[in-house]
């Protein structure tokens, strides 16, 4: 029998420092997120959590918001690239009392991108670029989730012809919602 080692010391010594490395960075960021959100003159508060990982395999902040006049909203995958000039996506999980369900044929998500980029950003004019402009136009961002059907009714999106995407909203405190699969085409069922 071989004991596992690196340069002499235990391998699980190492794995431990790992986690303790990956908590630390967490911890760093999840503060940077928070001053940056609650220095933002719009919000009341901020509740944080660090994801584990969510369906597309991101790991990141994820940050309830809830402003001066009481709306709730909540990220997931923010980040140190969520503020400043250039900005990565913002995935909405949650806009007032629902939250969306976006799912293709091979995948589901609890989370809707709704940045200029997105798959929802032409929903809104002016684009959304960024959290902090999602804050901003967060009537707007609640309005369009109260638009979606709620589950278990869906409308479907084409981005291309081989890409089809379902969308729904539920409520919050709702369990959570996974749509049918997709139906198989002529060609294939053959």
């Amino acid at each position: 029998m071989v004991a596992a080692s690196l340069h002499g010391r235990p391998v699980s010594r190492l794995v431990l420092c790992a986690g303790a490395l990956l908590t630390l960075a967490c911890g760093r960021e999840q503060r940077y997120v928070n001053d940056q959100l609650l220095a933002l003159p719009d919000v009341a508060g901020v509740e944080l959590g660090c994801a584990d990982a969510d369906s597309a395999g991101d790991r990141g902040v994820c940050a309830t918001v809830v402003t001066t006049e009481g709306v709730v909203l909540r990220f997931s995958n923010l980040g140190y690239q969520s503020f400043g000039p250039v900005t990565s996506r913002v995935r909405l999980s949650a806009a007032g009392r629902f939250a969306p369900v976006v799912a293709t044929c091979a995948s589901q998500a609890n989370y809707a991108d709704i940045d200029r980029s997105g798959l929802f950003g032409h929903h809104f004019a002016p684009p959304i670029d960024g959290v902090v402009d999602a804050i901003r136009h967060r009537r707007d961002v609640v309005k369009e989730l109260e638009f979606w059907p709620q589950c278990p009714q869906f409308w479907e999106l084409s981005e291309e012809p081989a890409r089809v995407y379902r969308y729904c909203a539920h409520a919050v405190d709702a369990a959570a919602v996974v749509l049918p699969p997709c139906a198989q085409s002529l060609d294939s069922a053959r």
